[in-house]
């Protein structure tokens, strides 16, 4: 087991400490575990029970993260660890978040190996919570930056400010899960709090490529007045320009209200391109919410069908950013392009 990054011995003669990872900030006497399943005192030591544990591996298309923005098109590969911060009663992948599926460890240098051989444009950090991963991504994740490729993460955001700052120097790209902008949602259906996660998101945004994934639920974040409020908070907060995706829940985990209606998607759809320009659905077969088109003229910029991407082949780059243009009107977007 490697030695936790981010913990303080609050009483050396209790061996009790505290986990400065996450908001949460544990208080675990010796042989406790914190509420993520991945750090455990040990000795008045805290220890990361996952270090280089994937618990599983693939390469997958970068829109399955979904990334729409981010190298479209382009494959990834994707690993991440067991255990989450979050205690969400309707969790989609409960199984390695809210359980622990047996791992063996492997070393940082052959992780990374495996990254750098897989022909893909680097490692998305997913699957539960890559945050509780933060020893291994900074080992693993400066290994594949020194090699030219590319860092991502897929993150419910509950993330204290250093930590995630030590990310930022090696990551270039974040989908953070809003899940609601209530807080007693936070309170009672996830066991946290929105600040910490809205502060992330307006650090992240400032450092690396951002969007944003809200998982509509029936009856609990799927009014038009909770799509109202987070429209409102990402166009005033992240930018007009922050792709959105609206994603299908379905039951899961400790929750088994019905899946999300289609009709509650295009709801969301609707009122959210009232202010962002970039808004996508996702878990569902639709007509709309898939393509990126310029907001501006709208000449369709990427085309997608399932996870078959069309880019367009006259758009072009600009040099300075790596973001591009549209070649109908020039008008310059956020998408990162090769």
């Amino acid at each position: 087991m490697k030695d936790a990054a981010y913990f303080t011995i609050v009483s050396p003669g209790t061996a009790k400490v505290r986990c400065d990872l996450c908001p949460h900030r544990c208080l675990l006497t010796d042989g406790k575990t914190g509420i993520c399943l991945a750090r455990r005192n040990i000795g008045g030591i805290l220890r990361s029970l996952v270090y280089c544990r994937p618990v599983s591996t693939a390469i997958d298309p970068i829109e399955k993260k979904p990334l729409y923005h981010f190298f479209p098109g382009s494959r990834i590969f994707s690993t991440g660890p067991n255990g989450c911060t979050l205690k969400c009663l309707f969790c989609q992948n409960s199984e390695i978040s809210q359980a622990v599926v047996p791992t063996r460890e492997i070393s940082a240098a052959a992780l990374a190996e495996a990254i750098i051989n897989s022909g893909t444009i680097g490692a998305a950090y997913t699957y539960s919570e890559p945050f509780v991963w933060f020893e291994t991504i900074m080992e693993v994740g400066a290994i594949v930056r020194e090699h030219g490729l590319k860092n991502v993460m897929v993150t419910n955001g509950f993330m204290e400010p250093k930590p995630l700052a030590d990310l930022l120097t090696l990551v270039d790209a974040m989908n953070i899960d809003i899940k609601s902008m209530d807080p007693a949602f936070y309170r009672t259906l996830c066991k946290a709090r929105l600040a910490p996660v809205l502060a992330a998101c307006e650090t992240a945004k400032k450092k690396c490529h951002l969007e944003i994934t809200n998982l509509l639920i029936p009856g609990k974040n799927d009014s038009a007045r909770d799509i109202r409020l987070l429209v409102e908070y990402v166009a005033t907060n992240l930018g007009k320009d922050t792709p959105v995706h609206f994603s299908r829940y379905f039951p899961r985990y400790r929750m088994q209200a019905p899946p999300t209606p289609h009709k509650s998607l295009l709801l969301a759809y609707e009122i959210a391109r009232e202010k962002l320009d970039f808004v996508y659905m996702g878990n569902v077969d639709s007509d709309v919410g898939n393509d990126t088109c310029c907001p501006s003229c709208g000449t369709v910029l990427i085309r997608r069908d399932g996870y078959s991407i069309f880019v367009n082949r006259n758009i072009t780059q600009n040099p300075a950013s790596g973001t591009a243009a549209c070649p109908s009107c020039n008008y310059q977007t956020n998408i990162v392009i090769a």
